[in-house]
């Protein structure tokens, strides 16, 4: 039931249930299941989290090249506010030839994913779980490709300040899109031709020549809005030039685009906690997201073990608290508790008085004594 409820909304998983274990399940109680047994996946992945910040422990995985990346979506909770979900998202990457384009072609593989709705500093801390596994200290070179969120080159700091920081393509082609689209407005010729020329240049050519194109923008300005989006767009640029130098990462082959970033949503968020209609209770979202990891991770068999373990590990403990409960208020404990007292031990109860035996004398109403028998036609006749 916990599985079909982190893959499926909660009246299609309860006909699940029915269709192939023939068990009628309300909808409220695998509501309750589900929600439950993600709250014991969170508090098994945050305590992991803090031990290994703790142990400091060593990382067995050995990859070669990894690309970390993050990103943020909203998901809709019932209060009617709409809650950011942060994900990082972890794979591996290598040059890979593509015959039918005729080219070389950077794929990424083996992705995994850490979601939470936390604040950053306590997403940076509990990520930290996913990172080990991953063995991120381990690879020969980490990249990170994002936008221009300050919460992401924030994370980047804390966990890999050496990794190899590279401007999401598509990020920085939209800021020259919105400088164009000011100077020679938006769907006109002139447009258009422009923008294909400064992309493709941004892409093969330094960044230098870009921002330079986009300065040269600021003559064609009819407006001060216009003036303004232009100066928006060249700053913005400018203070990232080494993360827009696109043929340098492109030589080493190195990934330019973010899209396993921004498909993460897709798979882990918007497929379970975004369709029609669909709002959340606030303390709800991230037990969802634990075990939505687990099944995105491919972990579901050994994440279930522990959260069945952790979920008896936690029955005994309460039973134990419980007895002590009763024990300071003079309750008996339960029946498998109670200590026996030997039957030798136990005091005899007290036997009554023997009867006194004498002669058995009829009653005063015997027939003996009324000298009243049945005659002898009448013993016959029975």
């Amino acid at each position: 039931m916990t599985r079909l409820g982190s893959k499926l909304p909660f009246q299609q998983a309860a006909e699940e249930v029915w269709l192939n274990q023939r068990t009628h399940v309300d909808e409220a109680t695998l509501r309750g299941v589900t929600h439950r047994y993600g709250q014991i996946a969170e508090t098994i992945a945050r305590v992991e989290a803090e031990r290994i910040e703790r142990e400091a422990p060593e990382q067995t995985a050995t990859p070669e090249k990894l690309l970390v990346s993050a990103d943020g979506a909203f998901v809709h909770l019932t209060t009617g506010e709409w809650r950011e979900i942060k994900t990082m998202v972890i794979g591996e990457f290598a040059s890979v030839w593509q015959e039918r384009k005729g080219k070389v072609e950077v794929k990424t593989t083996n992705l995994s994913y850490f979601s939470r709705s936390y604040r950053i500093r306590e997403f940076e801390q509990y990520a930290l779980a996913e990172l080990h596994r991953r063995g991120v200290d381990n690879a020969r070179l980490v990249a990170t490709v994002n936008d221009g969120s300050d919460w992401i080159q924030s994370f980047t700091d804390y966990h890999f300040p050496q990794a190899i920081r590279i401007l999401d393509f598509r990020h920085a082609a939209g800021y020259v899109a919105d400088a164009g689209k000011a100077a020679f407005g938006e769907g006109s010729p002139q447009f258009g031709q422009w923008y294909h020329r400064v992309t493709h240049q941004l892409k093969h050519k330094p960044p230098r020549q870009t921002i330079a194109d986009i300065c040269f923008l600021t003559t064609k300005a009819q407006t001060d809005e216009a003036l303004a989006t232009i100066d928006q767009a060249r700053h913005y640029l400018q203070k990232r030039e080494k993360l827009i130098d696109y043929p340098f990462f492109r030589a080493r082959g190195l990934p330019i685009g973010s899209g396993s970033a921004e498909s993460s949503h897709k798979v882990v968020v918007h497929s379970r906690m975004k369709l029609a209609g669909m709002r959340w209770a606030e303390h709800h979202v991230d037990a969802m997201l634990a075990l939505r990891n687990l099944v995105c991770n491919g972990l579901w068999s050994p994440g279930w073990s522990h959260i069945v373990a952790h979920y008896w590990q936690q029955r005994r403990l309460e039973f134990k608290e419980k007895a002590k409960r009763q024990c300071r208020h003079g309750t008996p404990l339960p029946n498998d508790r109670v200590e026996h007292v030997p039957i030798a031990a136990q005091p005899a109860s007290p036997k009554p008085p023997p009867k006194k035996k004498g002669p058995h004398r009829p009653a005063p109403d015997h027939p003996w004594r009324l000298d009243v028998w049945p005659s002898i036609p009448s013993w016959s006749l029975k």
